[in-house]
């Protein structure tokens, strides 16, 4: 009896293996609170290529946490999506860069005459042009540019007294869109979408980011509880060896029946077999993990994970209405809607701009100057000598014979089917991207429900799983008594022996479940990177060049177009304050 009491002792210390290993990394240490892990966004900040691993690697989670943020491939890729999107926007700033016409023309031609006005009963001549001018456009629509030309001209015609002659001509011209195409908002535009576009692409690397700890967690608790199910069915095999010893015992005393042995060998057979299965199962889990930690070599792989963190964890309060506010708030993907709804109200200013009669004002202002020479003679009178370039040049800098023009040029298409298609279509669009917002919105505060609910039930299945464990010990250890006096039977303490396996496995699927539950919760209010302890590094500020003019209200066409008028297309959103700078 003495030994059968100690078994029971031995089975109540088994028993209670699971709340040991759940609380082992909780009793041990107290780790101090470690610095945010800095995620950052340009490329090139992978680590590949190193050992990560080690024949036994102890691991924490938040040190998975950051190995993955580290080694993580998909995140790489993002960042090079980031990287692009970021190039875009200067991209799209490139309209307003400054260009330059270099051109250099030469020509000969030989005609017959037609008339003795020609001067040549064959006419010949030859021409060189070479022309610069330096031009930009505007944040307004309009284009400024200055150009200088100077050319050379030869003829057989007796009737020219300058031959060869020269030209040189200096002008300024400036023409500007009146209806459409006015606007700095109008010509910004695709600089604007560009921006949104590229903070899209950011809030996309988040949820990359999001995802993984994500990721890591799930894995990280499966892996844990993987271990720890392999504890239980060793534990479960261990019971079942001992029950077999002590029925062998039993049955060369002549108190059992040797039918019992094989029962008990059945038994132990099949638990050997669950261990098999539970073996292989934390060496998924495992593989699992190490391919979201960056593992690349073979002798990583190989390694053992072993985790130090508990699967214990105190049920933390919630607050529905707080967390549908938060997540209002921080979600990523009502970010994203915004920014979309910000693009499509851009892209209706533009299309509400196109379906205006195009009226454009020009104006131009330059001096010429030719190789003549004025200088009188004898008899007093002015008489015209060939110079050469230099003497076209010095009129063009004295700035003698001046030239200017001015004009307005009106176009309208009849009818405008096109543009006001366009339009309608934007319209579609704004409203549409509301919609998808609003649906966003609902999906937001349906994910949050039942996040908390499924914290709150896993928090709940943990309490009850703790309790059908002890009475399973419990049950377990009154069954072995009765065994012990011969008041049961071995196929009974064998059936009570698995209940108690199943029960622990219950528990732990409990805990690993709310664990789960709790990194899912994390994900819908939106702060599962501020709790993990990560956080997105600071993008240095994107070098915009052609800023000036856009923060000029009157300048823009939405501040003309949607004053009092329903039909109007919205403005474009304000710049941030990065835009500001």
């Amino acid at each position: 009896m003495r030994k059968e009491g100690t078994e029971v002792h031995v089975v109540k210390g088994m028993s209670s293996l699971l709340v040991g290993v759940v609380l082992l990394a909780g009793s041990v240490t107290a780790q101090e609170a470690k610095p945010p892990v800095a995620v950052g966004t340009v490329p090139g900040q992978q680590i590949r290529g190193e050992r990560l691993g080690a024949k036994v690697l102890p691991l924490s989670l938040a040190d998975a946490v950051a190995m993955a943020l580290q080694h993580n491939i998909n995140l790489e890729i993002s960042r090079l999506g980031l990287a692009v999107a970021r190039e875009g926007v200067l991209a799209a700033a490139g309209v307003f860069d400054a260009f330059t016409d270099l051109s250099f023309t030469s020509s000969s031609s030989s005609t017959p005459a037609t008339n003795v006005l020609q001067g040549a009963r064959v006419s010949e001549s030859k021409r060189r042009t070479l022309g610069l001018s330096l031009g930009t456009l505007l944040p307004t629509g309009g284009q400024a540019s200055v150009g200088f030309d100077t050319s050379r001209a030869e003829t057989n015609s007796q009737y020219y007294f300058l031959n060869p002659y020269w030209n040189t001509g200096l002008s300024f011209s400036f023409s500007q869109p009146l209806l459409k195409g006015f606007g700095t908002d109008v010509n910004r535009a695709a600089i604007e979408v560009a921006r949104r576009s590229r903070d899209i692409s950011a809030l996309a690397f988040e949820q990359i980011v999001i995802a993984t700890v994500q990721q890591v967690e799930v894995a990280y608790w499966n892996l844990i509880y993987q271990r720890e199910n392999l504890a239980v069915k060793r534990q479960s095999l261990a019971l079942a060896q001992d029950l077999l010893e002590q029925t062998k015992t039993r049955v060369r005393i002549g108190t059992s029946a040797p039918i019992d042995i094989v029962q008990s060998e059945a038994t132990v057979a099949a638990r050997e077999q669950d261990i098999i299965v539970a073996e292989n199962q934390v060496q998924e889990a495992a593989d699992v993990l190490k391919q979201l930690l960056g593992f690349e070599s073979p002798e990583d792989w190989a390694s053992e994970i072993l985790p130090t963190d508990s699967l214990k964890q105190n049920a933390m309060p919630t607050n529905l209405e707080a967390s549908i506010a938060t997540a209002l708030e921080r979600r990523v993907e009502l970010k994203q809607r915004a920014l979309d709804s910000e693009i499509r109200a851009i892209n209706l200013v533009s299309a509400e701009n196109a379906t205006k009669p195009r009226l454009d004002l020009s104006l131009g202002y330059g001096w010429t100057g030719v190789n003549a020479v004025y200088a009188m003679d004898a008899n007093g009178q002015l008489r015209v000598l060939r110079g050469d370039l230099g003497d076209a040049l010095d009129q063009l800098a004295e700035r003698d014979y001046r030239q200017w023009s001015a004009g307005l040029t009106f176009h309208y298409v009849l009818g405008n089917h096109t543009a006001k298609a366009a339009l309608a279509q934007r319209r579609y669009e704004v409203e549409s991207a509301r919609q998808d917002l609003a649906s966003a919105r609902q999906l937001v505060i349906m994910e949050v429900r039942r996040a908390v609910r499924a914290l709150e039930d896993s928090a709940k299945s943990i309490a009850a799983a703790e309790k059908a464990r002890e009475l399973a010990e419990r049950n377990l250890d009154a069954e072995q008594k009765k065994f012990a006096n011969g008041m049961s039977t071995n196929y009974q303490v064998l059936k009570i022996q698995e209940d108690l396996a199943a029960a622990q496995a219950a528990e732990l699927r409990a805990r690993v479940t709310y664990r789960q539950a709790e990194a899912a919760y994390h994900v819908a209010v939106g702060d599962l990177l501020a709790t993990a302890g990560v956080r997105i590094a600071e993008e240095e500020p994107l070098p915009e060049p052609h800023r000036y003019l856009s923060g000029v209200k009157w300048l823009q066409y939405g501040h003309w177009a949607g004053e009092g008028n329903d039909t109007a297309a919205p403005k474009a959103p304000a710049a941030t304050g990065e835009e500001q700078q």
